[in-house]
């Protein structure tokens, strides 16, 4: 008797609704949260299905998405996209983007955010966004 599973994996669109996660309050459980009117540099609000979700302020922040790939026959799971933020030595808050692809040799910046509120009377706007592709 076979007792191993099979997984039918089947391709299909995504449709997003406006009942979404992140277009609807819901009720579950919450981690501890750091009081944000601290003046922190970076806060995450995270939702994760029926595992809960996460409201926190932080002065860094790092993110990893993993998900589900295919690979030389065996199922796996991927950390395709990194989200890093912090401050830099001039003071600045940087926020890189990450793309992560199991053909790659070196993973891919995306886009890199920089904002300086500390800059109050700053002639050019307050965040910068380089989109600009940068293998790191």
């Amino acid at each position: 008797m076979d007792t191993e599973p099979t997984n039918n994996l089947a391709v299909r669109a995504i449709k997003l609704t406006s009942g979404d996660p992140y277009n609807r309050r819901v009720e579950e459980r919450k981690l501890p949260v750091r009081d944000c009117r601290e003046s922190p540099k970076f806060e995450v609000r995270c939702h994760a299905g029926d595992a809960g979700h996460l409201d926190v302020c932080s002065d860094s922040v790092s993110v990893r998405v993993f998900q589900r790939i295919r690979r030389e026959g065996k199922e796996e799971l991927w950390g395709s996209l990194l989200v890093e933020c912090k401050e830099q030595d001039d003071g600045s808050l940087a926020v890189e983007v990450v793309v992560c692809h199991p053909e790659w040799d070196e993973s891919v910046r995306i886009a890199s955010l920089q904002s300086n509120s500390s800059a109050a009377n700053a002639a050019e706007p307050t965040l910068r966004c380089d989109f600009e592709r940068k293998q790191l």
